[in-house]
């Protein structure tokens, strides 16, 4: 955001749709002088006169404080220049409050996807008297104004962003307060709770002081309601990955398959493959969609001792790319007899984030039955073969179980995506759990009410309730314009 405040009376204008050409773009106008603006750069067909500036067919009602179109339905006509010269034909449509986005006058231009048309019908609002909207202004707008809430102005920006069909219907289903409705709740028990011994400790001197006490007593609801809340930050890695994705790396030796297995789950030729060993030197990534979970695939370089610079820092690289990641594929050669780089490998990766693999398995099993049977059982190994395709669905399913996609039920979930939201709730906890404390050593005065609010403002942090300096800014910085 900038220094210029947000909550005047300025009336705003940005373009709406995406950047580059399109056969429809949308500039966006909100604020007390929209309708105004907007119809003096309008002009539809008149009674019998052809197309007629819509100011003067305003002025001819006699309507000149309100403009003579329905809102809602879309009005076509020109666009003009001062000078009254054509800029394009398109769509006029009015949005009232309060039932606009903003809770504002809203206008809506639609005209042709043109870039240089676009911003000149940005520069003739701007003549008019608008200025052109910062970052996120127009959800800001629609906070400060009630319309939405900050999870709700989140969950605009993710929608925005999503890559997948999972990925929007989460952040559609956040827009529609999905996040609220679990918030609400918890906020509402801790009110109970802040009421309560508000009451103790005004009625402290007298004999029923006891009876404001939750039944079952203080120490045990705090520490179900902050079980809850514990609960609900758990659920932020899995909400983390369906927001922002997840990397997989395939590791393995020199010639193992890697690069087959990584066309094979693209479905695509991405990566060069010869029967040459070391031919991936440069990490290879491209984004695969596993249960509406967008991951990144990284193709890797063969861990070797290095011949040469070159080969130093493609292990290097390969070697980062496997730390880095959220989960790893490690590819094993089902032909051939497994080496001690490789078991080293399998000492290393022996975490839930490895998947275990028996490339080559349309060959001639060259393992020892002894050590598949070992590593099925160790590290749930399993054959493929990245040339016929066998087991490559098996990969499929469990990378997409692993990353926390295609899940069954998984959109009635409740998770939180925001790292913003699971900080805060954690924080939330951490004070019921000081209150807890207390509870636990029968303190229920002012000392276990500063707890019990300092969680209370946790909480309405999350939905903007609670107006924090530079909450606004860290909710709607990263917005794009026009949005």
């Amino acid at each position: 955001m900038t220094n210029q405040k947000t909550t005047d009376d300025d009336t705003i204008v940005a373009i709406s749709s995406p950047p580059g050409r399109g056969g429809v773009g949308v500039v966006r106008i909100s604020g007390a002088q929209a309708a105004r603006i907007a119809l003096e750069m309008f002009r539809r067909p008149g009674p019998g006169a052809g197309l007629r500036a819509e100011a003067d067919l305003r002025a001819e009602a006699g309507n000149d404080a309100s403009p003579p179109i329905t809102p809602g339905r879309a009005l076509f006509g020109s666009f003009l220049t001062a000078g009254r010269d054509v800029i394009d034909q398109g769509y006029l449509v009015l949005f009232h409050p309060p039932r606009s986005f903003t809770g504002e006058e809203i206008v809506e231009l639609w005209a042709h996807g043109s870039p240089a048309v676009l911003r000149r019908l940005v520069e003739e609002a701007v003549a008019r008297g608008a200025r052109p909207a910062t970052p996120g202004e127009f959800s800001l707008r629609a906070f400060l104004n009630g319309r939405i809430d900050a999870t709700q102005a989140e969950a605009i920006r993710d929608l925005i962003e999503a890559r997948t069909t999972f990925q929007a219907q989460v952040a559609h289903d956040q827009i529609a307060g999905r996040i609220s409705k679990e918030i609400d709740p918890l906020k509402d028990r801790l009110l109970e709770l802040v009421a309560r011994v508000e009451a103790s400790i005004e009625f402290s001197e007298e004999a029923e002081a006891e009876r404001f006490a939750p039944d079952g007593g203080a120490a045990l609801v705090l520490h179900g309601l902050r079980l809850d809340l514990e609960r609900l930050a758990g659920t932020y890695e899995r909400g983390r990955r369906v927001r922002d994705g997840a990397a997989v790396a395939l590791a393995g030796l020199p010639n193992v398959g890697k690069s087959s297995l990584f066309n094979r789950l693209l479905e695509e030729e991405r990566a060069i493959v010869t029967p040459i060993a070391g031919t991936t030197r440069d990490l290879l990534e491209e984004t695969l969609d596993l249960g509406g979970i967008p991951v990144r695939l990284t193709d890797t370089a063969g861990l070797h001792e290095p011949r040469d610079e070159a080969d130093a820092e493609a292990v290097r690289r390969a070697r980062g790319a496997m730390e880095a990641a959220d989960f790893r594929i490690l590819v094993l050669d089902w032909s051939r007899a497994l080496l001690d780089a490789e078991r080293d490998l399998l000492r290393e990766l022996q975490d839930r984030r490895t998947l275990v693999v028996f490339n080559k398995s349309d060959l001639r099993c060259g393992v020892g039955m002894d050590q598949v049977l070992y590593l099925r059982k160790r590290h749930g190994a399993f054959e493929i073969s990245a040339k016929t395709g066998e087991g490559i669905r098996e990969v499929r399913l469990r990378l997409a179980e692993a990353v926390g996609g295609g899940m069954g039920g998984a959109r009635e979930e409740i998770f939180l995506t925001n790292v913003r939201h699971r900080d805060l709730v954690l924080k939330a906890a951490e004070a019921l759990g000081r209150a807890e404390g207390m509870a636990r050593d029968r303190i229920w005065d002012e000392c276990t009410a500063v707890e019990l609010k300092e969680a209370l403002d946790r909480l309405g942090e999350i939905t903007g309730a609670v107006g924090i300096e530079g909450i606004y800014e860290r909710i709607f910085r990263n917005f794009c314009i026009g949005k």
